[in-house]
């Protein structure tokens, strides 16, 4: 009994005390992990103390992570938690925990688990410097990404011009904070390459000059090239014909390519070369042309002819009326003689250095022939015109400058020193005449008039040729050429043959037979070439450009005789050329400047040099320039070059391959043999490797890729038309050989060109005497309708829009000649259209189309010889027709 009553006293102060209000809380502190005694507690139950339940911060690393438990507790105590659980994700997450126990009053403890987003690392977004190439570049990280992580770019291409561009990319994943990086892409520009600009020196001609130095090679789309030529005072020109140093400045610009500045230098030098002149004793003045390639020209009462197409180096003055020249090729040799106004061959020889004529039948000449057996004098006897002439070699040795005078063979004798020495013509004996070095002589009245380089100075002298003398009687102390008595007077150009003469001495002299004083007619230090007219005139070639003059010695008055001559243009022979049109540019083989590649740009209209070599086929595919290229002397090889980006050409093999097509693969083309002889088909990889001829097909052209199948024309050797064959692609392979093809149809026969449309197959047909324009299809395969076939006589066809173009000449109806075009959809003849009539003078070949609506064609039909091998344009909009070269 006194036990309970003494637990009761504290139990019973306690309650007194509560009801009082006196006193502190006897509630223990919450503890710092919150909760506490349940509300409504038992006070007679006690509190806990000392639990904690801890709140925990993590940063996401993809592991899970759990609250710790709760700690302090006492035994037995029951803890039940909510929202205690595992966690991944970063995020704020609420648990707690209750606390229950018998005696002690229950209590609920909060904690929070907090994981918080992580940095993205590993990833980098870096700067870019590239240099322009044409191809798109774009900026993109590196690194890993979170696992569901994304990117979010912002400027970063792809960009392909030059220029600097800011970018960004956002990086979001979940669990991790955003990350922003930035970057610089800097698309630098290009440096031009696969270019020459070369400076030039010609001689003078009198012809144009301002196109001699070209920009050649293929530049990059969109380049602009400005030119400016400059003469010596620093005007700018647009023509450069006269003798003088012009300096040219071609600036290049792309926006993609640094400006390129190029300076190059055009000299036109005073063509000192032997020019002869001859004045005939019935006043034609017979001349080498320099304005039109040294040809021999006449003129004769003002009125200039072309006489021959050799160049004379000397006439030899048979007689008053007419004179000797030997006309030179690479093969022979052939001597004429210009007379009345014309000019005829005397004889033709491998090796003639000079001639003279005895009389009109009995010739000499000498031959300073490679091999020495061969060298010597030969007399040439033409007396029976009814067989061949008789030569005889009666000197042996080198020899030069024949003259025939008093029975004898005057000559210089290259066996020694080149002293003179004469040959007795009927004896065939010879003996010297003057021992010095004798560069010309003339002879007249029994005189010799010589220019010797002596062995002190050089020198015009004479020899009495009636003395016994051998030593020549010196007239000047410096050398003279073109030496010509006329008058009573030696002539002769003063000049530094040998030795250097003073500029105000050089020109025309003359000087006495009977002796005196020589006098200076003409002051002029470029002499070509001149002949005496009358006492008071002469007829002279200047040097400075290679003009023909009359000069007056009384008055000193010169006439220009060939003023305002033009020289008529000379059509080079050729096997035809190549025209292809991309967009607003046409590539062409300008025959001109060699077969040599040129581009014309319809936006600038100008013409611009690809090649400086010959050019024989050439195929446009995918942008990129095949082309066939001669190299070095005959062999040709292919070469390739990226019109977009331009730069130098890339050679692919060695191959001479032409008619060139390709399936995006391969390119496959007429194999040409080293003679330049069609000899199979080939096909390699557009990089030229894995060449292998597959067929030994002859003649193929018009190659042609359709479904998987390689179409062409087999025409055979020398022939221009046959039927199309077929060989499927998928039986050529690396190893193939001897691949026969297929013929399309027997009733599609003498084709000369086809051309796919869809299922339609147009094609010319060239017969005997039907020769149209056809159309054709897979489905019937049969000879199909004639769309244009009166008065025609097609060169070949265009397809472009919704007409087929083409050339016709008929010889029959040469007047209906003319570009035309029929719709392809024409059901029969007589509906096609002139678009341009040849005039006598347009004869179509190699057609192709601009975007733009031009016909561009080469004017020449290289089998009939016809037309002047031009470049033409024909605007489709209004017909008009320009010449682009």
């Amino acid at each position: 009994m006194k036990k309970k009553l003494l637990f009761l006293v504290p139990v019973l102060l306690g309650m007194f005390l509560s009801a009082c209000g006196g006193g502190g809380s006897t509630n223990p502190p919450e503890d710092s992990s919150g909760g506490g005694t349940e509300p409504g507690g038992d006070p007679t139950k006690s509190d806990f103390t000392g639990v904690s339940f801890e709140s925990a911060t993590y940063t996401y690393d993809g592991q899970p992570h759990i609250l710790a438990e709760v700690s302090g507790a006492p035994e037995n105590t029951t803890i039940t938690y909510t929202g205690r659980e595992e966690h991944v994700d970063a995020g704020t997450y609420n648990a707690s925990a209750k606390l229950v126990k018998d005696g002690y009053n229950d209590k609920t403890l909060n904690a929070t688990l907090t994981i918080n987003k992580a940095n993205i690392s590993g990833v980098t977004f870096s700067s870019q410097t590239v240099t322009y190439d044409g191809q798109p570049h774009t900026l993109t990280i590196s690194g890993d990404l979170p696992t569901g992580g994304s990117v979010s770019y912002t400027n970063n291409g792809p960009h392909t011009n030059a220029g600097t561009y800011n970018a960004s990319a956002v990086i979001t994943a979940p669990n991790y904070n955003d990350l922003t990086l930035n970057a610089v892409l800097t698309i630098s520009k290009a440096t031009f390459t696969g270019y020459t600009y070369e400076s030039k020196s010609v001689k003078y001609d009198g012809a144009e000059h301002i196109n001699d130095i070209q920009l050649v090679g293929t530049l990059p789309q969109g380049t602009t090239v400005n030119e400016t030529v400059k003469n010596a005072n620093n005007e700018v020109v647009t023509s450069a014909i006269e003798v003088g140093t012009y300096t040219y400045t071609c600036v290049i610009s792309n926006s993609n390519y640094v400006t390129e500045t190029l300076t190059a230098t055009l000299t036109i030098k005073a063509q000192k070369k032997d020019m002869p002149v001859f004045v005939a004793s019935d006043g034609t003045v017979y001349f080498a042309n320099g304005l039109h390639n040294s040809y021999l020209y006449s003129l004769s009462s003002g009125e200039l002819n072309l006489i021959d197409y050799s160049s004379p180096k000397e006439f030899n003055k048979y007689s008053p009326s007419s004179a000797i020249f030997i006309a030179g090729s690479t093969l022979f040799n052939s001597v004429k003689q210009v007379s009345g106004g014309s000019s005829s061959v005397l004889y033709t020889d491998s090796n003639i250095d000079d001639f003279v004529k005895y009389s009109d039948n009995v010739y000499y000449y000498s031959s300073n022939a490679l091999k020495a057996a061969k060298s010597g004098i030969y007399k040439v006897d033409a007396t029976d015109s009814s067989n061949e002439p008789v030569v005889t070699r009666v000197f042996e040795g080198k020899s030069d400058n024949l003259a025939i005078y008093g029975g004898n063979l005057y000559f210089t004798n290259g066996n020694d020193h080149n002293y003179l020495y004469k040959m007795n013509l009927s004896s065939n004996a010879t003996s010297l005449v003057m021992e010095e070095k004798v560069h010309e002589f003339t002879i007249n009245n029994n005189i010799l008039y010589c220019t010797v380089n002596g062995l002190l100075n050089d020198y015009i002298g004479y020899l009495d040729l009636s003395s016994s003398s051998t030593d020549p009687t010196k007239l000047t102390n410096a050398a003279g050429e073109f030496l010509t008595v006329k008058n009573g007077y030696l002539y002769y150009n003063y000049t530094d043959l040998f030795s250097a003469v003073d500029d105000s001495v050089k020109g025309v002299w003359r000087i006495s037979t009977s002796g005196g004083n020589p006098e200076q007619l003409l002051a002029n230090d470029g002499v070509n070439g001149f002949d005496v007219e009358s006492s008071t005139s002469l007829v002279y070639v200047d040097s400075m450009d290679l003009h023909l003059y009359r000069y007056n010695t009384s008055t000193h008055a010169k006439t220009d005789l060939l003023d305002g001559f033009v020289a008529p243009e000379s059509t080079p022979l050729n096997t035809g050329g190549q025209t292809i049109s991309l967009g607003t540019k046409t590539y062409y083989l300008n025959m001109y400047a060699g077969k040599t590649l040129y581009c014309y740009d319809e936006s600038s209209k100008k013409s611009s040099q690809l090649t400086t070599n010959k050019v024989e086929d050439f195929y446009i595919y995918n942008g990129i320039m095949y082309f066939n290229q001669v190299t070095m002397l005959t062999n040709n090889d292919l070469y390739a070059v990226n019109l977009t980006m331009g730069g130098e050409a890339e050679k692919l093999n060695s191959n001479d391959v032409r008619n060139m097509v390709s399936d995006g693969t391969y390119l496959y083309a007429t194999h040409y043999n080293w003679a330049g002889a069609a000899g199979g088909m080939s096909r390699m990889r557009l990089d030229g490797s894995e060449y292998v001829k597959f067929s030994e097909v002859n003649g193929a052209k018009n190659l042609t890729i359709k479904d998987g199948k390689l179409y062409y024309i087999n025409c055979g050797t020398g022939q221009d038309n046959g039927y199309i064959e077929y060989m499927n692609l998928t039986d050529i392979t690396s190893t193939t050989e001897n691949l026969d093809g297929t013929r399309l149809s027997n009733n599609i026969k003498n084709v000369k060109q086809f051309a796919f449309d869809g299922n339609n197959i147009f094609y010319i047909y060239n017969g005997i005497k039907d020769n149209s324009v056809r159309r054709t299809d897979f489905t019937s395969l049969g000879e199909g309708t004639k769309l244009a076939s009166s008065k025609t006589n097609p060169n070949e066809i265009l397809l472009n829009g919704n007409y087929v173009y083409y050339y016709s000449y008929a010889v029959t109806a040469a007047s209906s000649a003319g570009f035309y075009r029929v719709s392809k959809d024409a059901t029969g003849d007589g509906t096609q259209e002139l678009l341009v009539g040849y005039d006598s003078k347009y004869y179509g070949s190699n057609l192709s189309i601009s975007d733009s609506g031009n016909l561009y064609f080469l004017n020449y039909i290289p089998k009939l010889l016809l037309g002047d091998a031009h470049f033409y344009q024909i605007k489709l909009s209004n017909k008009a027709i320009t010449k682009i070269n």
